[in-house]
């Protein structure tokens, strides 16, 4: 194949080379074959590698569409310059036939000269203007005596519809397409500074959440959420990114213990994709009782995962301090840490860790759907947790990057979730447990289970409703329905029949809050997790309730329960949290940015990366998820 104009993204293949076909060079492609440059053989390729990529054949058709208009416009330009130029010739060779017969005194009027084409033989004629060369000057002739300027009027008026019309059918807007606003300045990208602060504010900024009076109900007190019509290009992004199908998750028609009529939306918005990068974040960080010194620290975060990323795209936990082979769970929750600050497969500073991270996921996908097989877990048998997790991180990559091979892997996850994994068929499933169809289902499992379906759901994936309604069942089989401080309802216990205990408390009121009950109804785990805030201690052993406690599984799911609650119960939480996260994060040296595994459990068996990427994720909650409007 040989190109008349260099260019970067393609070159002279030698003999029996292919032309492969990237997101990086099918511009180029498209315009090459727009221009006649491609080999037939290289034109067939690349017709079959579009093929079998619905993205690649997306994004060439639309630059070939580009291509055609504007060949179409600079054509119709050259067409009109030379219909103008024979015209003018016409008409001034004309006036001069017309001067020169008035001199021999023959009959001039328009009339005559109309009759007899120019008054001459049509050797004469073909002599003084030169025969008709093509339709134009067919054209030209038959108008004969018509003003040039008004044909070329009518010509240009005729010349301009067309365009139109031909723009209007190429450039049709889909009302699917995500709308991208953007700095026409390229941002140039900070170096990390490991100096920069991360203690907390001094000075608390206030902020919306802590000026709001008390309310007496419902709880809830965030305002809607305001998204900004200007996405500032900062932090290293360069384009928005999306915030999942909010009309997808509309249709969930539930029943039984609990109308749900938007799954995600919670009566307005909560669980959906908040605004995750650029002047949206940070405006959100600060409303949410967040700011400077909570991005210093998600930055940090996300640096050292980074850093510390496998070439094939997981995260080793044997290398740093886990004491279990659990790489697949653990990669997915490292992946959702970089999602969650708006890093997707296509944009973002960390574009290229999250892409390697999500294929490597997709490896580890069987064929039936399933998910990390292949590990274990420390406690029990099974793989839920790797599924689940990595299936969670699949949804919200589909949904914020828009890529056909992610989509469809998340898919497959889906639908091993809700046909394969869950118990129960059609109205009789329940929830999920280590084993696939296992009756017994407990709550820290289903807790995973039910946040990758919500985010599938608004990923505007196929999810079956039955599997909602199961969920729901189940969470109402494990509810303590006693009261805590004069509240009732909202605590949890891990299976059927057994105690109440803050991690099962705050995973079951996340769990609820996304299915549609209202925060009012749910008071009670609000009050009983309220009792025993995150702390940073190396000892931690046994919670308030006597049971084993896991100091970071606890964290992170409080503080997405909270933040869902709102009101005094989200600001004494916050506060809390972030004199847990933000003093005890490493500065300095190899381990900058990442924090010790400590207490039992899940945080020491999981080592440094998982403890990592859930205290990035405890310190992204101000934007990661929209909260519940107020009502």
């Amino acid at each position: 194949m040989s190109i008349r104009r260099p260019s970067s993204r393609i070159r002279t293949l030698e003999p029996g080379a292919t032309l492969v076909v990237t997101r990086h060079n099918v511009n180029e492609i498209a315009r090459a074959a727009a221009d006649g440059q491609l080999a037939p053989d290289d034109l067939r390729e690349v017709q079959k590698q579009l093929a079998s990529d619905p993205a690649l054949r997306e994004a060439f058709e639309q630059r070939a569409g580009m291509l055609q208009m504007v060949q179409q416009t600079v054509g119709g330009m050259k067409i009109s310059s030379d219909f103008d130029s024979k015209a003018s010739q016409r008409h001034q060779r004309r006036q001069e036939l017309k001067a020169r017969l008035e001199a021999e005194g023959q009959d001039t009027t328009a009339q005559k000269l109309s009759s007899v084409g120019l008054g001459l033989p049509d050797e004469q004629e073909e002599e003084l203007v030169g025969a008709p060369a093509g339709f134009f000057d067919s054209l030209s002739h038959s108008f004969g005596a018509a003003p040039w300027w008004m044909v070329s009027g009518a010509f240009h008026a005729l010349l301009l519809l067309l365009l139109t019309l031909i723009g209007m059918a190429i450039m049709r807007a889909n009302p699917n397409d995500v709308v991208i606003v953007t700095d026409l300045a390229k941002v140039q990208e900070q170096e990390y500074d490991q100096e920069k602060p991360r203690d907390i504010f001094k000075k608390p900024v206030p902020t919306e959440v802590s000026d709001m009076p008390p309310v007496d109900q419902p709880v809830v007190v965030h305002e809607e959420v305001e998204i900004s019509d200007h996405v500032e290009t900062e932090n290293n992004m360069d384009m928005q990114s999306a915030h999942g199908d909010e009309s997808a998750i509309s249709d969930v028609p539930l029943g039984g213990v609990g109308t749900v009529a938007a799954i995600g939306l919670g009566g307005g918005g909560g669980g959906a994709f908040g605004q995750r990068l650029g002047g949206g974040r940070r405006r959100l960080a600060t409303r949410g009782g967040g700011g400077v010194a909570t991005e210093s620290a998600v930055d940090a975060a996300l640096a050292w995962l980074a850093r510390n990323q496998e070439a094939d795209g997981h995260w080793d936990t044997m290398k740093h301090q886990g004491k279990n082979n659990v790489d697949a769970g653990v990669t997915g929750l490292a992946a959702l840490a970089f999602l969650g600050a708006g890093h997707t497969e296509k944009v973002g500073k960390y574009k290229d860790n999250v892409s390697r991270a999500i294929k490597w996921i997709i490896s580890q996908q069987q064929d039936n759907g399933a998910i990390g097989a292949n590990y274990k877990e420390h406690w029990h048998p099974g793989h839920a947790y790797h599924h689940a997790i990595c299936g969670l991180a699949l949804a919200e990559a589909s949904a914020m990057g828009r890529i056909a091979e992610t989509k469809a892997a998340a898919q497959k996850a889906v639908t091993y979730t809700t046909d394969i994994h869950q118990y129960g068929e059609g109205s009789d499933k329940l929830a999920w447990r280590y084993n696939a169809k296992t009756k017994a289902a407990d709550t820290s499992v289903s807790g995973w289970f039910v946040m990758q379906l919500k985010s599938a759901k608004i990923a505007g994936l196929s999810v079956d409703a039955g599997s909602f309604e199961g969920a729901l069942q189940f969470f109402d089989s494990v509810e303590i329905k006693g009261e805590v401080n004069g509240y009732s309802g909202g605590r949890f216990s891990y299976t059927k029949g057994s105690k109440e205990t803050l991690n099962n408390t705050a995973i079951g009121l996340l769990c609820n809050l996304f299915l549609g009950r209202k925060a009012a109804d749910l008071q009670g785990g609000a009050e009983y997790l309220s009792q025993t805030l995150p702390t940073w201690d190396k000892g931690l052993g046994k919670g308030l309730d006597g049971n084993r406690t896991f100091p970071m599984y606890y964290t992170y799911y409080s503080t997405l329960t909270m933040f869902q609650m709102g009101g005094d119960y989200w600001k004494r939480w916050n506060d809390s949290m972030k004199n847990m996260l933000l003093p005890n994060q490493r500065k300095g040296g190899a381990e900058d940015g990442s924090w010790d595994p400590i207490g039992g459990g899940d945080d020491t068996m999981a080592g440094r990366v998982y403890m990592t990427a859930m205290g990035a994720l405890c310190l992204e909650v101000y934007y990661r998820y929209l909260p519940i409007t107020k009502h």
